[in-house]
């Protein structure tokens, strides 16, 4: 190594304290990094990434898996501060599922689809489930969607395929004992349909991704020969099948830094599986582990009251957490006699604080379990006039009038894609029903084809449908298409805008000058 580029790496690692620098500057083999909460987790990423591409690793050689997208770019956007936008700009860095999905779509003929492939959101997987259900006659009392469609991600997450869940008589058993004898057939029609329809869900996204590199080997000796260092933060929310990918894809080289704290491990609703990091070193029994043990951002008192819980914990990493900061204020414990009685407190205890102390209301954040649980809050809040903001609502992406006009684009890149050909076959208006629709899913399903095939060939399926209709379905039809040819010289504003002028998005919208129809303007 030069001596220009020895001073580089030295400026890079005197920003960290001595554990911090420890985790970073080892990079030849296999290392388990335990972050308490606090300790510069993000920043020992971050120059890790730093680090290595200063050793001179190709930025395209690195892969960095995160949880969600926000802790994916401000990372990259920290790498990019230290070494530069152009370098960081290769890095195969994101989450799970938004990586694996560009492996798929590279890839996508090995597993038999086509690249443009969709992916369904939870309320995607969730209609389509339901429909299966009505198709069924099946009672929602027992097969609600959402139970349903949670079972099913747990199967996908532990890479259980509709066929291993038929053969499984404990699950079957299980099943039974529920009364949803027939949740297999469910996820065997649900996984047929999302294929017919070119389309995946997000746990798809992984046991696809499972799938193909255990079918084809060349593959997966490609994306080893390219991922020469692998790094994974929050590695104590893995699941199973996340594991095993980032198992295969250093099984030999072995140059894995997983990153991860197994005593802020919550997710396990979810699939997550703590045994994936405690167990680390029975994967990879040469990785070193390091542990970083100083919290920067909580007082004393609050460090003190964590490690005096988390003791109990009879599995774990040992850590031993501490904070040099201020000794901090006492931690209140106040019990309510009931949920009201709980909301009353807190809204008191604000006026009080903000008369003893004189401070704002922004100053104040109040965090709740589950949503039902804001109503009484809100109502506490209203009767001692004081106002409030909540986060964590409806996303963007999920209202209503954004779906719509990605169901748009999704079919203009995916004419097979069912749930977008469904949510906007009838939007705005046309005159085509439900029972129309119900036709064209039967049609479909008959011949074993997508319902955009069958509205491009009515005549050919013989579609029961009358002259009235078919003639407005021959103009959804031309609709389509002409944006799908439209998108071949347009970009995505241009192609947008086209889509809400000529579908009549744009009419039925400004029509409503009601405060909600004017916000939905807005959004769109």
């Amino acid at each position: 190594m030069q001596e220009s580029e020895k001073n580089s790496d030295l400026l890079l690692l005197r920003h960290l304290n001595e554990a911090q620098r420890s985790a970073v500057a080892f990079c030849d083999g296999p290392s388990l990094v335990i972050a308490g909460a606090g300790s510069g987790k993000t920043r020992v990423l971050t120059y890790k990434i730093a680090y290595l591409l200063e050793q001179g690793l190709p930025p395209y050689y690195i892969l960095a898996l995160t949880f969600t997208n926000k802790a994916a770019r401000e990372m990259k956007s920290r790498i990019a501060d230290l070494v530069g936008e152009k370098r960081a700009r290769w890095l195969w860095m994101g989450t799970f599922h938004s990586i694996f999905a560009r492996i798929l779509r590279n890839e996508a003929e090995a597993i038999g689809f086509q690249s443009n492939f969709t992916i369904f959101d939870s309320s995607d997987s969730s209609n389509l489930i339901r429909l299966i259900i009505k198709d069924m006659q099946l009672d929602e009392k027992f097969y609600r969607p959402g139970s349903v469609h949670g079972a099913i991600s747990r199967a996908k997450n532990s890479l259980i395929s509709p066929a291993m869940y038929a053969s499984n008589t404990e699950i079957i058993q299980y099943d039974r004992m529920v009364k949803r004898p027939q949740l297999f057939e469910i996820y065997q029609r649900y996984q047929s349909r999302l294929r017919s329809a070119n389309s995946m869900d997000f746990d798809d996204l992984l046991m696809y991704t499972n799938i193909l590199f255990r079918d084809h080997k060349e593959v997966l000796e490609k994306y080893r020969n390219q991922f020469q260092y692998i790094l994974v933060d929050e590695y104590q929310d893995t699941n199973f099948a996340q594991h095993l990918i980032v198992k295969q894809l250093a099984e030999v080289h072995h140059r894995v830094c997983v990153v991860g704290d197994d005593a802020q491990s919550i997710y396990s609703f979810r699939g997550a599986n703590i045994d994936n990091i405690l167990k680390f070193k029975l994967h990879f029994p040469t990785a070193k582990t390091f542990k970083l043990e100083q919290n920067y951002r909580s007082t004393q008192n609050i460090v003190n009251a964590a490690n005096s819980l988390i003791k109990k914990n009879s599995e774990q990493i040992f850590k031993n957490v501490f904070s040099e900061n201020e000794e901090g204020e006492k931690i209140e414990i106040r019990n309510a006699f009931s949920d009201f009685e709980e909301a009353l407190i807190v809204s008191n205890k604000i006026v009080r604080i903000r008369m003893e102390r004189h401070v704002g209301y922004s100053d104040f954040a109040i965090l709740y379990r589950t949503n039902y649980q804001s109503r009484l809050f809100e109502e506490a809040l209203r009767k001692n006039n004081i106002p409030y903001r909540i986060y964590g609502g409806l996303s963007f992406y999920q209202r209503k009038e954004i779906k719509d006009i990605i169901s748009y684009f999704r079919l203009i890149v995916n004419p097979n894609d069912e749930e977008a050909f469904r949510r906007i076959i009838n939007y705005p208006a046309r005159g085509i029903g439900a029972v129309t629709v119900s036709k064209i899913t039967s049609t479909a399903q008959l011949h074993h084809v997508s319902l955009w095939e069958i509205i491009t060939n009515p005549l050919e399926y013989n579609l029961d449908v009358h002259m009235g209709i078919k003639k407005r379905l021959e103009g959804f039809y031309s609709l389509i298409q002409d944006f799908i040819d439209k998108k071949e010289t347009m970009n995505a504003f241009e192609l947008a805008q086209a889509v809400i002028q000529m579908s009549g998005i744009a009419n039925e919208s400004y029509d409503d000058m009601t405060p909600e129809g004017m916000s939905r303007t807005q959004n769109i």
